[in-house]
């Protein structure tokens, strides 16, 4: 594990310092300001070493591609690419990026003498989860999402390395300057100038029947050749029981976006009950559920529940308003309306919208649940013919009639993500 280093903890009251031994957790507190005749410190954490290093790669266009066609040279790959309209070009120079990031980090930790392994969502397992002391995603936020969802508890620190920030956001990981010095990262690793965001994370207990079926992956159709050792269906395995299977079952797996359910097929109505910890439970037809943390709450509920300017103002001219409001006045509207749509991401709570809901067209309208909200805790049963429950997009398992799920977010599934400063 982690080597921690004992260091002199400095209190400065009135001028006059004090040092105060911290046994086994450094903590610095580094003078800032003079408020009065008190100081005024920032806290840092304790100097983190670590011994054991999961790396954890994307798996690129090209690569996909590479593996739908295993026999064709590289001209002949070319020319299939450029016969369906791929870029070839693009995709090719976007998995060097890619590698030349994970060689970096590579070099970086061989300098350290940090012992690693180097994983994809082909070969990842449980054991390498498990053997690590530090885990780093290299890619995009699918890659941080991955191993996201395969870490269990709240002690396994995660720092994410964007392979590629000139064309990805990558929200989730580090500022794309440390893209380019790995050093730096882990020198501000063990030098403790670094802290812990403890996002939340959506727990998902399912109830029926028929909840040990197998799970599937939403991109599991990319590749050719990984109908073996799927690192979820080996995770299901060995959580099954060998028999008398019971009627409930806490899911392996932990959203840190959100989860999704409803039916398979998009263009199909989705049926559930919703209880929302209100004293009804809700009947509801729409396009499905989305429920989210507030990690997610930026991502794709925010798209959901957005509001943009020719809604504003379609409102405005329905309700014959009278001051006119310039363009501009117009997006800062709209932009504090969607910000507010956001909440912090180690908040113990959830959101959610039920997508395209379909209510009465009568008036006064009937009572209903809202379209989306907040809560602490969310009951779903499952009316549908061939459903589905989604975590962070990826990992899926079904969710039909019968089938109920509750989710929620305790404080024990957070994940200990790593923050640097920009």
């Amino acid at each position: 594990m982690f080597s921690l280093i004992r260091r002199l903890t400095t209190f400065v009251l009135c001028s006059k310092p004090y040092w105060v031994e911290n046994d086994g957790i450094r903590q610095i507190l580094q003078l800032q300001n003079l408020t009065g005749t008190a100081k005024v410190f920032v806290r840092f954490e304790t100097s983190l070493v670590p011994s054991r290093v999961l790396v954890l790669t994307k798996i690129s266009r090209y690569q996909i591609e590479k593996f739908a066609n295993p026999d064709l040279d590289e001209a002949e790959f070319k020319s299939k690419l450029l016969t369906k309209g791929v870029n070839y070009d693009a995709i090719l120079a976007t998995h060097l990026r890619n590698k030349s990031t994970k060689s970096r980090i590579i070099k970086t930790l061989e300098k350290l003498n940090i012992t690693y392994q180097v994983k994809d969502r082909r070969n990842i397992d449980l054991n390498s989860i498990t053997w690590a002391d530090l885990v780093v995603p290299v890619g995009g936020d699918g890659t941080f999402l991955l191993a996201a969802n395969l870490i269990c508890d709240n002690t396994k620190p995660i720092v994410g390395i964007n392979s590629d920030p000139e064309f990805s956001e990558g929200f989730l990981m580090l500022p794309s300057k440390y893209t380019n010095d790995i050093d730096e990262v882990f020198e501000r690793l063990k030098a403790g100038q670094y802290h812990f965001l403890m996002r939340s994370r959506i727990r998902t207990t399912l109830h029926g029947d028929n909840i040990w079926q197998a799970p599937f992956h939403m991109h599991e159709n990319d590749f050719s050749d990984c109908n073996q050792n799927k690192f979820y269906v080996n995770h299901h395995n060995s959580t099954v029981p060998s028999e008398n299977l019971p009627k409930t079952r806490r899911l392996p797996w932990l959203a840190l976006n959100e989860v999704f359910i409803g039916e398979s097929l998009s263009a199909r109505i989705s049926i559930l009950h919703i209880d929302n910890g209100s004293k009804d439970i809700q009947k509801t037809k729409s396009s499905g559920l989305c429920v989210t943390t507030g990690t997610g709450s930026s991502s794709w509920y925010r798209t959901i529940n957005s509001l943009d300017s020719q809604t504003f103002q379609n409102v405005l001219s329905m309700i014959n308003h009278k001051e006119n409001y310039t363009e501009e006045d117009i997006q800062k509207f709209c932009f504090e309306f969607n910000s507010r749509l956001q909440f912090p991401a180690e908040r113990l709570e959830l959101s959610y919208v039920i997508r395209d809901m379909i209510v009465k067209h009568a008036w006064p309208p009937p009572r209903k649940m809202d379209s989306c909200g907040s809560c602490q805790k969310l009951n779903v049963r499952s009316l549908c013919s061939d459903g589905g429950l989604v975590i962070d997009g990826g990992i899926a398992v079904h969710f039909n009639i019968g089938t109920s799920a509750i989710l929620e977010t305790v404080a024990e599934d957070a994940l200990r993500n790593i923050v640097l400063p920009d």
